[in-house]
């Protein structure tokens, strides 16, 4: 399972990565780049546990790559 990306809190694919302070360095061979490929294309087997105060969040990624989801 997916979920979608909330970078503003640090959040990719279910994953804490924490807040990123500045810009990710440039990479000559993948510009397009943020540094976060690696646990956005991770799939879960399962769920993430929820959360008592926020039930609903990480929220399952729709197919759409702009949220996390899709390939």
């Amino acid at each position: 399972m997916k979920y979608k990306d909330d970078i503003p809190n640090g959040y990719v694919n279910g994953y804490f990565v924490g807040v990123r302070q500045g810009s990710p360095t440039p990479d000559a061979l993948e510009p397009t780049a943020d540094g976060y490929e690696v646990p956005r294309g991770t799939e879960r087997i399962g769920t993430v546990t929820p959360d008592a105060l926020e039930p609903n969040y990480p929220e399952p990624a729709t197919d759409d790559p702009e949220e996390g989801g899709g390939a």
